[in-house]
This record gives structure tokens, sequence and C-alpha cells, in this order.
């Protein structure tokens, strides 16, 4: 691969205001790897964001701090912006 090739990351489909926190995490893990993405509980959620957070699998994006957000949806929904990129 040429240093001028352009390398397209995997587009992460799952929209976290139409699911479960459970099948959003579950999904994440399935796209990016079990081993990088470690499943919680609705409950423990700020937990689960928080390794991925710390995922190297995302270490180049500006994942926010899941401490700065009320619900798990409006963090998840930010996440997602963030690695898929806007869409206008």
């Amino acid at each position: 691969m040429s240093s001028n090739s352009v390398q397209f990351q995997q587009f992460f489909p799952c929209l976290p205001d139409y699911m479960s926190w459970e099948d959003w995490n579950g999904n994440l893990a399935i796209y990016y790897g079990q081993r990088n993405i470690q499943f919680v509980q609705e409950e423990d959620w700020r937990e689960g964001a928080e390794n991925i957070v710390q995922s190297p699998v995302f270490g180049r994006y500006p994942i926010p701090d899941p401490h700065t957000y009320e619900t798990w949806q409006d963090w998840a929904r930010e996440f997602t912006t963030i690695i898929n990129g806007p869409s206008y």
C-alpha cells in the first residue's frame, strides 16, 4: 500500500436511539472485537464506555468522557458520530 493510499475504516451502523444498551454494546463488540470491547450491563454503561475510550482500537479518535453525559444514548450517539464521521 503506498503512502498516498486512503484507508477506509469500518462503518459502525448501529444507532443507539433504536436499541438497548446490551444490543448496542454487543454489536460494538462484534464489529470491533470482543477482546477490545468489554460487555457490561446497562447500569454499568459508564464503566463499559470507559473501557471503549481506553481501547487501542479507538485511540486516534477524540472519544468523549462518558461521565459528562446523562444517558448512555447521548454518549453512544456522540461516539458513533465521531468514529463514523459526520454525515450531511
